[in-house]
């Protein structure tokens, strides 16, 4: 949240400061992508599916999840691996240790691996 505000008084700042606003232009992509990261829901289905649904980008479905990888050392959106039938994809849920509880519960059949 905190990278949007700061990402909204840069934008501010820069509008009342130039002449030219073509240079804002540059801005909106990180605007975009942060605002995109700020409302991506993770879903877990009954049958053990997850759905990750994004603002900007659509809907990811990962069906049949065979595998999660827990890696503990990796970089914070890459920590949680998940292998499904069509290959694999990383998430980023806020409560890590949650998610993969809710996980197992709902997928029982899947392998649980910690690195």
């Amino acid at each position: 949240m905190t990278i949007l505000l700061v990402l909204v008084l840069a934008i501010v700042w820069l509008s009342l400061e130039s002449k030219n606003y073509w240079g804002l232009l540059g801005l909106l992509a990180p605007l975009g992508l942060a605002v995109d990261q700020l409302t991506t829901r993770i879903q877990i289905r009954d049958n053990g599916d997850v759905w990750i649904r994004r603002g900007f980008t659509g809907v990811s479905r990962l069906h049949g999840i065979s595998k999660l990888i827990y890696r503990k050392k990796a970089w914070k959106s890459q920590q949680i691996v998940l292998r499904h039938t069509k290959g694999h994809a990383t998430v980023d849920p806020k409560d890590r240790k949650g998610f993969i509880a809710s996980l197992k519960e709902a997928n029982p059949m899947m392998e649980y691996v910690e690195e």
